[in-house]
């Protein structure tokens, strides 16, 4: 048999059934995309495509390799186009959230160098050092400064979406 006809036989021999059983799993896998469930949702949506799958070859038409492939490509491309719509959309949940994006910090990145601080963890070469009284994740460039030593901000980075602050061991 040609694909074409194996196409035609997958979906005229489609029950209502089948189909509410793919829509409902992709949906559920959409949901894991959207909002990050710990995997709950998107198994729970494959365990529905997976019984939608063996429900529909079960109707005993075609090929059963292809009636298996035709489902699980399909279903692939639909979450890869709605993976990329999230994307683009820039909707993408949990995909955009990352701590340094949704800091609070009070002072600007110019305001912040030369200002003085503690190390409060081995900085080598990244470390968390309290400056101004407030705790900052930081880095060096030069030697490991060890906790408790006096630093200052040398200068901060902007690497697109982090804003590093760079400190330097004072004496």
């Amino acid at each position: 048999m040609s694909f074409f006809n194996e196409v035609a036989i997958y979906f005229t021999g489609m029950s209502w059934l089948v189909a509410l059983l793919m829509v409902l799993g992709f949906a559920l896998i959409l949901i894991e995309l959207f909002q990050n469930g710990f995997g709950i949702f998107g198994v729970m949506g494959a365990v529905v495509i997976a019984l939608g799958i063996v429900l529909r070859v079960s109707v005993g038409d075609g090929v059963i390799y292809a009636q298996i492939f035709m489902t699980v490509f399909i279903e692939t491309i639909a979450v890869l186009i709605a993976f990329l719509v999230l994307l683009k959309t820039g909707k993408a949940g949990w995909l955009r959230r990352s701590p340094i994006v949704e800091s609070t910090e009070s002072h600007t990145e110019n305001e912040q160098i030369g200002e003085y601080g503690t190390a409060l963890t081995d900085i080598a070469p990244i470390g968390v050092a309290n400056i101004e009284g407030e705790v900052k994740d930081v880095v060096t460039e030069s030697f490991n400064i060890a906790q408790g030593e006096n630093l200052k901000v040398s200068h901060t980075e902007d690497d697109g979406d982090n804003n590093k602050i760079v400190v330097e061991k004072i004496d």
